[in-house]
């Protein structure tokens, strides 16, 4: 009898049937333009309502791989996505650390609020926003005059610095709060142990703090890396024409060349790229977390 009532019960038709409009919607909004996605790389051309598809080629991604320009974007763009994602991390600790173990417990909730803002901002708006600071005779640059660095006449606008700062002051706060997610539940008896024990700060965070934040550092990089490497607001915005990435060359052939095939096998190949860069760094975690331990 006991046997009986310990067995876990089946889930009731009437919540299978609950199930299914999400997973619905899933497919729609994941399988479905994937496929699509797919469809339209081989397209010749563009397609429009009225000629629709003129025909299926091979020759956008011959393109691709004879091109001497796309790989030169897409290692640019992976490399400022990693020095972005490297310069939230550095960044992000400290902030995550003082929010949840400095900061007073009744005072944490308006920091993280703080620390969101430029979450909360219309993207365009932040974007313009920190031009005006790094514009000639901005803030930023009477500043840099004033540490005797450069003239207040220069400016940074329209060059890769301005855009990896205009990235890490947007994707900064998913770093902020990935890891004071993890970090607040780290209990102080246990980095008290570690310092009685004769472990000092490195030690402590290497041993105790970083093994057990691990998952809100994955989940950071994951949502940081991905969205900068296919960015093309903050390159064609704040960088120029000097400056441009890959998602800036898609983009192009969406919106201006007209090339929506081009522009989909661009998309898929970013896409595959991204795949493997993503397996990459989860299973460099992973290793990194069966070494170091947590």
């Amino acid at each position: 009898m006991k046997h009986a009532q310990n067995r876990p019960s089946k889930p009731r038709e009437p919540v299978r049937a609950l199930i299914l409009p999400s997973a619905a919607m899933l497919l729609c909004i994941s399988l479905i333009p994937l496929f699509m996605l797919i469809v339209f790389s081989f397209v010749d051309g563009n397609v429009t309502t009225t000629t629709g598809i003129s025909g299926f080629t091979l020759k956008n991604f011959l393109s691709i791989f004879s091109s001497s320009t796309v790989p030169s974007l897409l290692w640019k763009s992976f490399g400022i996505s990693f020095l972005v994602t490297v310069l939230c991390i550095l960044i992000g600790y400290p902030a995550a650390w003082a929010i949840a173990k400095v900061v007073k417990p009744r005072n944490r909730n308006m920091f993280v609020m703080l620390s969101i803002v430029p979450a909360l901002v219309s993207q365009l708006l932040l974007i313009y926003a920190i031009m005006q600071l790094l514009q000639s005779g901005g803030l930023v640059m009477n500043f840099l005059e004033a540490l005797g660095i450069c003239s207040s006449s220069d400016s940074i606008l329209y060059s890769d610095t301005a855009v990896i700062i205009v990235l890490v002051y947007e994707y900064l706060p998913y770093m902020i709060l990935c890891l004071y997610s993890c970090l607040e539940k780290i209990d102080d008896n246990v980095l008290s142990a570690a310092h009685t024990l004769g472990a000092g700060r490195g030690r402590t965070f290497l041993d105790v703090v970083l093994p057990q934040s691990f998952s809100g550092l994955l989940a950071g990089i994951l949502v940081i890396f991905i969205p900068v490497a296919g960015s093309f607001v903050e390159p064609d915005t704040v960088g120029g024409p000097y400056s441009m990435m890959i998602g800036s060359l898609i983009n192009t052939q969406f919106n201006t060349t007209l090339n929506m095939g081009y522009g989909a096998a661009l998309s898929f190949v970013l896409l595959v790229l991204m795949s493997l860069a993503l397996a990459l760094i989860n299973g460099g975690m992973k290793l990194a977390q069966r070494k170091i331990g947590g």
